[in-house]
């Protein structure tokens, strides 16, 4: 099993949290078996209860073609995020990964049991990044909140899977005292991951962008690109390894920029407000990228059903 993330255990309580069928989820209700419906490269899992490492198994061990839907920043766009997920679970995807943002105020759990309410027609693991609006230093409780309400490998923090032939890693650009940075254990961590990995194809997901672009959203100068140093470092990290791909929120429009050869992908579309007009990449979005042997492809869809962009 190759999947990996900084130890650490959580300590919930004495009340059995039981998992739902969503990858991610945490309903508290002791001693009841949730049916969980896995739908993975085309094949169909159902078990009872399915742990969380059985799911990640059934991904590692994937073969042939697989596909993957990218969105974030959903927020409070509740009818947005919701006609969003319904789109992207017609097409049928292995997986799910969440850009940040999925709620709009850190530690709360009303939001995340809205956020869980929308979420409900998803029937494949879903994974998330860390956002602001989801942790917040200066919020108390708000990453103890956060870990309750998702299932995800290693410190559920920062952590990596494998699906098939490609590498999954997701990072957090909000830890306290490193925000807008991937530097101390984090990245040290990061290296270990990289180098180890035998995967055909490596996928990169934080939610501040490395690379945002002045007057095509809001946050020019204050997401990564704040510290060029720790910024510049880990592209080279990301360089050195043959990262397919990045993939980033924070920004609420789409935007994809190639910098040393890697595509930087912005899906920020989920609901949020947005921050650009329609021509500047500002419309609600997912990207759904398919991985089949040696070729890895992607397509944009807004929320009308649209293919934006292709690549």
């Amino acid at each position: 099993m190759e999947t990996e993330g900084k130890s650490g255990a959580d300590d919930h309580g004495g009340e059995d949290l039981v998992r739902s069928a969503k990858c991610g989820v945490r309903n508290r209700k002791p001693g009841i078996l949730v049916l969980l419906l896995l739908v993975c490269a085309g094949t169909v899992f159902a078990a009872q209860d399915l742990p969380l490492q059985q799911k990640l198994a059934a991904l590692e061990k994937a073969t042939g073609k697989f596909s993957f839907a990218v969105l974030g920043d959903n927020r409070t766009g509740d009818d947005i995020y919701r006609k969003i997920i319904g789109q992207v679970m017609e097409r049928k995807p292995a997986f799910i990964v969440n850009t940040g943002d999925q709620i709009e105020k850190p530690g709360s759990r009303e939001m995340w049991a809205n956020f869980w309410e929308l979420s409900k027609a998803v029937t494949v693991p879903y994974f998330f990044t860390v956002g602001n609006h989801d942790i917040h230093p200066e919020v108390a409780g708000s990453e103890q909140t956060y870990k309750e309400q998702v299932n995800l490998p290693g410190n559920e923090l920062y952590y990596s899977f494998t699906a098939g032939n490609s590498l999954f890693v997701v990072l957090d650009s909000y830890i306290k005292g490193e925000d807008k940075k991937i530097t101390g254990e984090q990245f040290k961590w990061l290296e270990k991951v990289l180098a180890a990995s035998k995967q055909q194809h490596k996928f990169a997901f934080v939610h501040h962008p490395l690379f945002p672009e002045a007057g095509k959203g809001k946050h020019h100068g204050n997401c990564l690109d704040r510290y060029k140093e720790e910024r510049d470092r880990l592209q080279a990290l990301f360089v050195k390894h043959g990262v397919a791909m990045v993939f980033l929120g924070h920004e609420h429009v789409y935007l994809r920029k190639t910098v040393d050869g890697i595509p930087h992908i912005i899906a920020g579309g989920g609901g949020a407000p947005l921050y650009a007009t329609d021509e500047e990449g500002g419309f609600y979005h997912y990207v759904l990228v398919t991985v089949d042997g040696d070729r890895v492809s992607g397509e944009v869809v807004d929320v009308n059903g649209k293919i934006r962009d292709r690549f």
